[in-house]
C-alpha cells in the first residue's frame, strides 16, 4: 500500500512540476500527453487504494478532483496550453497535495 501511495504522490508532484514549468515554458506543449498520463496513475492508484484497504480520507472529493483535472489536461491536451487551465490545475493540484502532506 506504501508503494501506491507513493507512486501516487510522484506522479502528482511530476504533474504539477510539468504545469508549473508550463506556466513559464514550453514543457507540456512538446510532451501534451503527458499530465493525462500522471492523472491516470494517480486515479488508478487511489482506486487501489480504495479497494485493497481502507479508503483514503476524502476519498470522493479527491476523485473528483483527480477527474477533473484530467478533464481540464485533456482539453488543454487538444487545444493547446492556457494560463488559465494550468492554474486552475495547479491550484486543484496544490489542494490534493495538501492532503497527502496530512496523511
Amino acid at each position: 500500500m506504501v508503494v501506491v501511495r507513493y507512486a501516487a504522490l510522484a506522479a502528482l508532484v511530476v504533474w504539477l512540476g510539468g504545469t508549473a514549468t508550463a506556466l513559464v515554458g514550453d514543457l507540456f506543449t512538446r510532451t501534451p500527453f503527458a499530465p493525462i498520463v500522471c492523472g491516470a496513475v494517480i486515479l488508478i492508484a487511489m482506486l487501489v487504494l480504495k479497494f485493497m484497504g481502507p479508503p483514503p480520507r476524502a476519498f470522493i472529493p479527491r476523485i473528483v478532483i483527480v477527474a477533473l483535472m484530467l478533464a481540464i489536461a485533456t482539453i488543454t491536451a487538444r487545444r493547446g496550453p492556457t494560463t488559465i487551465a494550468l492554474t486552475i490545475n495547479l491550484a486543484l493540484g496544490l489542494v490534493l497535495l495538501g492532503w497527502y502532506a496530512h496523511e
